[in-house]
């Protein structure tokens, strides 16, 4: 008898055996269809995962705004396109004697007298439309205990465009006393405390409105000046003063006065930096404190400084300047106004910070799945033409990468571009 039997021949209809290297190909193009699955699930999580995140920046951004609207010594409140009331602060609640809480969806317009809401709902739809970047009214408020107030209601759009459920306006109101004197009203004056809130309230948008760094501080330091009474420049400093990382200015005033403390190696930039307090000089060609620094002041018009540290998690990261040209400028309301603008933009530029951080973290994510993706469809194209399984393409690919010391995603790339034989040759050397 033959020592072989005969090969049998299927019957018709029947299945025809697989051969074995059909059979890893078949297998290979499965195990590269099931990475590709993955890594398109991966990538959906990813996008999930991202748009998670901007709704939870826009909730940030919301509570910022509000912590913000918080500082503010007046009566702040945001309203959508009707006229209902999206938030407002302790300050508001106070001036209508109504618990905050329960300001939330109520019309602006009932806590106004009937004759006041026509041109309150005019003012809006002109803000809404963007016919004008402000509004303002004379009305009386219907308080709930001490009866009626008289206040100026300032308007501004939070966006022009158009009117719209998402519309959001911003709104301003200062009670008016009879007495026209400064002196028998208490807090800030009403041309101070409508610089000082119109500020805060731009302070708190620029994050979203400008990721220019430079800019953004150059934008911060005109809405500072102003907000500060008397101020005449303002400077902004992040980092130390020695060595700034960034730099922002509203004037060459600014910039030169900043110049000549970076010349000399000390000033009242340098102090409030080092010591975290906030700095006033009321004569600075006269204050002896800076040796080096008082003969380089000849030909600059700055007499008064207030430099106020920057803090971030208890440390001082800069300073703003603020500059004015006569004496003894910066007491008691000037140096108040110009703290609460000041830790607004502590605020700000954490916020900035942070949302720089997240950025790089997308991308670094983002490249880490795209090389990751790259790979996986090399270990596919290496089993498909090797016949070997994923853990031992995966290994041949990191042994060549530091045989030649060249990173890892690269030489994957190399083999999805269509160099495998190439790569493969090199692995066998």
């Amino acid at each position: 008898m033959p020592s072989d039997s005969p090969e049998l021949t299927p019957p018709p209809g029947a299945v025809r055996p697989m051969r074995p290297s059909a059979a890893l190909d078949t297998l290979a193009e499965l195990e590269v269809a099931h990475e590709e699955l993955r890594v398109a699930e991966e990538e959906v999580r990813v996008q999930q995962e991202q748009i998670e995140a901007l709704l939870n920046r826009y909730e940030a951004e919301r509570r910022w705004r509000n912590h913000l609207s918080g500082l503010v010594p007046v009566a702040l409140a945001h309203t959508d396109g009707a006229g209902k009331l999206v938030d407002a602060n302790q300050e508001l609640a106070v001036l209508l004697q109504v618990p905050l809480p329960r300001l939330a969806g109520k019309p602006l317009s009932v806590y106004l007298q009937p004759e006041d809401v026509p041109p309150f709902r005019s003012a809006i739809r002109i803000l809404a439309t963007g016919a004008a970047d402000r509004q303002r009214l004379r009305v009386t408020l219907r308080a709930r205990q001490h009866g009626a107030a008289r206040a100026e209601l300032f308007g501004f759009p939070d966006a022009a465009a158009g009117q719209t459920s998402e519309t959001r306006l911003q709104w301003v109101l200062l009670p008016v006393t009879e007495e026209p004197s400064r002196s028998a009203r208490s807090g800030p004056g009403s041309a101070d405390a409508l610089g000082l809130a119109t500020a805060l309230a731009e302070l708190s948008r620029l994050p979203m409105a400008d990721d220019d760094r430079q800019r953004l501080l150059s934008r911060m330091a005109v809405l500072v000046q102003s907000a500060v009474p008397a101020a005449t420049a303002v400077s902004i400093t992040v980092g130390s003063p020695l060595d700034p990382q960034q730099l922002g200015s509203d004037s060459l005033v600014a910039q030169e006065l900043d110049g000549l403390q970076l010349q000399a190696g000390q000033g009242p930039c340098w102090d409030a930096h080092a010591t975290g307090a906030v700095l006033t000089v009321d004569d600075l060609p006269a204050d002896e404190r800076w040796p080096r620094l008082r003969p380089l002041l000849a030909s600059s018009p700055v007499r008064s400084v207030l430099a106020l540290p920057l803090r971030e998690g208890g440390e001082s990261v800069g300073v703003v300047n603020v500059y004015a040209a006569e004496p003894g400028t910066f007491a008691g309301e000037s140096r108040r106004i110009a703290e609460l603008v000041t830790a607004a933009v502590s605020g700000v530029l954490q916020s900035v910070a942070e949302r720089e951080s997240l950025r790089t973290l997308a991308a670094n994510l983002e490249k880490a799945l795209t090389s990751r993706a790259t790979i996986d469809q090399a270990k596919g194209v290496l089993m498909a033409r090797l016949g070997i399984d994923a853990d031992e393409a995966f290994a041949r690919l990191v042994a060549l990468s530091n045989r030649l010391n060249v990173k890892l995603r690269d030489l994957a790339q190399l083999v999805v571009d269509g160099h495998a034989a190439e790569v493969i040759d090199a692995a066998r050397q």
